[in-house]
């Protein structure tokens, strides 16, 4: 799979996931709302097993073109590097993760995946959520030849609804207990919709 050098879209960028991104992570795997609203996400029990998935299971994944994670972070505001730094790379890298993102369900014959992401509760802002979405977007269609890219959201999740109609996102069906969330297990409905390249904004 391509390699992925701070895509940015104002001040946030997109990164492959660093060790320097654990702690992100493992409060992640821990929100109530990501838990409740996203299935799959494997609950990490210290800070090494957030290390390990990053270094391990990640680029295991991306390397077999199975599934393309993401370091969500905001972008630095630039200055001198530090010492030992190459010049730039700050800006270039950003701060630590605020989320992570990802393209999973990769199917190259139909040219379609599917996105989700999570923000930390801090930076859960309409502006901040809708630059990672696109960036991620732009990453499938621009690198991967992407034609589709799709998006389920439990029916009662309007705020990531609004964040994916705004960068072109439509909403093409509705899925009865579609998925089971992370945190209850419980089955939850789900709204599906689908993104083309042409309408991307």
């Amino acid at each position: 799979m391509k390699a992925l050098s701070g895509l940015r879209d104002g001040q946030v960028l997109i990164r492959r996931p660093q060790e320097r991104d654990a702690d992100t992570l493992l409060a992640g795997s821990h929100d109530p709302l990501v838990r409740e609203f996203m299935q799959g996400i494997l609950s990490h029990s210290d800070r090494e097993s957030a290390v390990r998935w990053i270094t391990e299971v990640a680029p295991r994944l991306w390397e077999a073109d199975r599934a393309a994670y993401f370091a969500v972070a905001l972008a630095a505001e630039g200055g001198p590097a530090e010492e030992g730094e190459p010049e730039g790379e700050p800006e270039a890298e950003g701060g630590p993760a605020i989320g992570l993102a990802e393209l999973v369900d990769l199917r190259p014959e139909e040219g379609a995946a599917e996105i989700s992401f999570w923000l930390l509760p801090e930076h859960r802002r309409m502006r901040t959520a809708a630059s990672a979405m696109r960036l991620v977007c732009r990453f499938g269609f621009e690198e991967l030849g992407l034609r589709r890219i799709d998006a389920y959201a439990a029916a009662e999740n309007m705020g990531v609804q609004v964040v994916g109609a705004s960068i072109g996102f439509r909403r093409t069906g509705f899925r009865p207990a579609l998925f089971r969330s992370s945190r209850t297990q419980e089955l939850r409905d789900a709204v599906y919709a689908t993104l083309v390249p042409e309408d991307l904004c």
